[in-house]
């Protein structure tokens, strides 16, 4: 990942590397905190992802807003002025709009990764702009780990949810 210029270092290209393993690190693998949405998402059957605690989102409304935010970023970073606005997507209904909404997610995540490989080194200077690329890159993948224990949570909570109902109705 690193370039040479003249032979030196182009200083954005480390700052590039390293966002992108957190990116895919978050992902796809696992960050230094959890488990990847990847893992996250693994097993999801439509009644757990359409679920919804008593005070919270559902499954699928996080991997919908997941998607917003991941799709606002890769607009960003290329170079596309959109608005922002709090975005919760309502789920859909069936198993495979299920399977769908998990599949563009993966393909969002693939085309913002291409996009930072094709930043300019230099669009990662930190004193580009109020929001420069390598705050809105990084923000956006700590938005997405707090989602992702979202995730995990909500998936024990329905777990513990459908124990005890099984358990009160015997």
């Amino acid at each position: 990942m690193e370039a040479a210029v003249s032979g030196t270092r182009v200083p954005g290209d480390h700052l590039r590397g390293e966002i992108l393993r957190f990116l895919e690190d978050t992902a796809v693998r696992t960050n230094w905190a959890h488990k990847g949405l990847r893992a996250a998402l693994r097993g999801l059957r439509l009644d757990e992802a359409l679920w919804k605690p008593e005070r919270g989102h559902s499954v699928w409304e996080q991997i919908n807003h997941i998607a917003y935010w991941k799709r606002y970023i890769l607009h960003r970073t290329q170079g596309k002025r959109t608005r922002a606005r709090q975005a919760w997507p309502a789920p859909g209904r069936t198993a495979a709009e299920l399977i769908r909404s998990i599949a563009d997610l993966g393909a969002l995540h693939r085309e913002l990764r291409a996009a930072v490989i094709g930043l300019d080194p230099e669009t990662f200077d930190p004193r580009r702009g109020r929001y420069p690329p390598a705050q809105l890159l990084l923000g956006a993948a700590a938005h997405e780990s707090y989602h992702i224990g979202q995730i995990f949570l909500t998936r024990k909570l329905y777990r513990s949810h459908r124990r005890h109902r099984g358990t009160r109705s015997r």
